[in-house]
């Protein structure tokens, strides 16, 4: 068996695809639930990641949520992410945060109970799934030239480039564009 139970991850996360899952009633605490899976589909993080933020790392500010979240691995961000709050799911996080106390973890749990909410609702999916997907979608920006390696890097606190490199996904459009080119050779 590989190093992915469900096979390697083949295809992303549509926001569609998210804002369904958000929809599902199978979450045992429902703000607290859909904050952190708002939090891994928008960030791409670690599924630990967010397990590590307090109340104060977290601050509202001009219609948007900006999130110190580390980043482990030995990787480090470029600061905080800012999340508009007209994103889809940033409300959850909204709504858990001022329902905290200084001092508390956003989300009290363990890395465990985050695989658990995530397989509650995507149970074909690794939680890296998200990771996997979030990343690869900022790549095909960066292939587009609007973002570039360090913008990635900045977002996702990925330390080497080399790593960035290793996230995409095999598609048919990969192969019509191969095909494409070998045409004009």
């Amino acid at each position: 068996m590989g190093r992915y139970k469900n096979g390697k991850p083949n295809q992303e996360i549509s926001l569609e695809e998210f804002q369904r899952a958000l929809s599902k009633g199978h979450y045992a605490n429902l703000y607290l639930h859909r904050a952190y899976l708002a939090v891994i589909f928008w960030i791409g993080c670690r599924r630990s990641e967010p397990l590590m933020m307090l109340k104060e790392d977290i601050r509202e500010e001009k219609g948007s949520l900006f999130l110190k979240i580390p980043a482990l691995k030995h990787g480090m961000r470029g600061g905080e992410i800012e999340l508009p709050l007209s994103y889809p799911g940033v409300d959850y996080i909204l709504k858990r945060w001022q329902q905290i106390k200084p001092g508390r973890r956003m989300f009290p749990f363990t890395d465990k109970t985050g695989y658990r909410i995530i397989k509650r609702i995507f149970t074909d999916k690794s939680p890296h799934w998200f990771r996997h997907s979030r990343i690869t979608m900022l790549r095909r920006l960066r292939d587009q030239k609007i973002l570039s390696t360090d913008d990635i890097k900045s977002w996702t606190g990925i330390k080497a480039d080399r790593t960035i490199e290793g996230y995409g996904l095999r598609s048919q459009e990969g192969i019509h564009k191969v095909a494409a080119a070998l045409m004009k050779d």
